[in-house]
């Protein structure tokens, strides 16, 4: 069981790369998936999804935090396909949504800017000057959004573990090489990475369920969920006796707690779920 990410710059050929090396292995290629499950998660248009994915991040929405609400989402889809294994993944940043997971295969493919250019011209019937163009404001797009998201260079080579330029080495050359790494004993799941990468998933969609209902600390080891809310505040209406604040605030964690664990349960591998919920407090 082995898990692939294939990062790319646009129109350098990643996609057919990473369907053919998914044939190749007998591995599921994901990529548009990922924003399906996300967008019924967040119960968005996957049109908006892409949008907020797209553009680079303005000022107002790096000080409100507009876009990034989705990427909890991105996150928690990909974590659930990759329980599956056996998977190459070339959509959004999938080298770093998995960080935290262990012996994953992490490649870069590049190619010549001439070649991506004419490309993007034979597939969208364009001239070489608007090709150009395109592709210089989407490799900014991409720059500008994982600085902004990751706080890290895309094109850092720590990032990756095989980097592989198209031009001498084809397309196929690249296959046969991300192959070769994804069946090497470095790549292959053991039981406790397998583990960690349940904890991960179960973590990331408690978290991403949550996120509109309150703010909470999830953690989630062998399965074991913990959970803790911190009490939030509340505006009183009128006189509000201390017994009937006491009455509000049982209610509110009873009911909070209620909808934890049933979101918790709900997902394949939880054992248990442990709830810390404080009450709120009134202003």
């Amino acid at each position: 069981m082995a898990i692939i990410t294939i990062s790319r710059g646009c129109f350098s050929h990643g996609q057919e790369i990473a369907e053919k090396v998914a044939e190749m292995l007998g591995y599921e290629c994901i990529s548009r998936e990922i924003l399906i499950e996300a967008a019924k998660l967040f119960n968005v248009s996957e049109k908006k999804l892409i949008k907020s994915l797209h553009d680079a991040p303005t000022i107002i929405e790096r000080i409100a935090h507009g876009k990034t609400e989705y990427l909890g989402g991105i996150k928690a889809a990909l974590l659930g396909y990759a329980r599956k294994g056996n998977m190459v993944y070339h959509g959004h940043a999938g080298h770093l949504l998995l960080t935290e997971i262990p012996q994953i295969l992490k490649v870069r493919i590049f190619a010549e800017i001439e070649d991506r250019i004419t490309f993007l011209q034979q597939k969208q019937n364009i001239s070489r000057e608007q090709a150009l163009l395109d592709i210089e404001i989407e490799d900014r797009n991409r720059s500008n959004w994982t600085r902004y998201l990751y706080k890290v260079d895309i094109n850092d080579p720590r990032l990756y573990d095989i980097i592989i330029k198209i031009g001498d080495l084809t397309i196929d050359n690249a296959c046969e090489i991300i192959c070769f790494a994804a069946k090497s004993n470095a790549y292959l799941m053991t039981t406790e990475s397998k583990q960690v990468l349940d904890d991960a998933a179960i973590t990331s969609y408690i978290n991403a369920a949550l996120q509109s209902i309150c703010e909470a600390r999830v953690s989630v080891k062998n399965g074991e969920v913990h959970v803790k809310v911190a009490a939030s505040k509340r505006r009183k209406t009128g006189y509000m006796s201390p017994a009937l604040q006491d009455n509000l605030g049982t209610s509110y964690q009873d009911d909070l707690t209620g909808e934890i664990n049933k979101i918790a349960y709900g997902i394949p591998g939880v054992k248990k779920v442990l709830c810390n919920v404080d009450p709120p407090y009134y202003v």
